[in-house]
């Protein structure tokens, strides 16, 4: 089970750095909306947070009992 959680940990937190640089991007060429993009941006950091501290929580080096 802790396999399973590192890599959905993983995964989720590097879906938040792509959404991040998506949030940044839209941030800097497109300026319609800023406010959405400022939400995106905060809630991949959010994600990325909950992403990184689930992985390191449960990821173990070897056989460590």
């Amino acid at each position: 089970m802790g396999g399973f959680l590192v890599f959905i940990g993983s995964m989720i937190a590097f879906i938040s750095v792509i959404a991040f640089l998506v949030g940044i991007g839209r941030l800097i060429f497109i300026s319609e909306n800023k406010q959405l993009s400022l939400k995106i941006i905060l809630f991949s950091v959010i994600a990325f947070v909950i992403g990184f501290g689930t992985c390191a929580a449960n990821f173990t080096l070897g056989n460590m009992h």
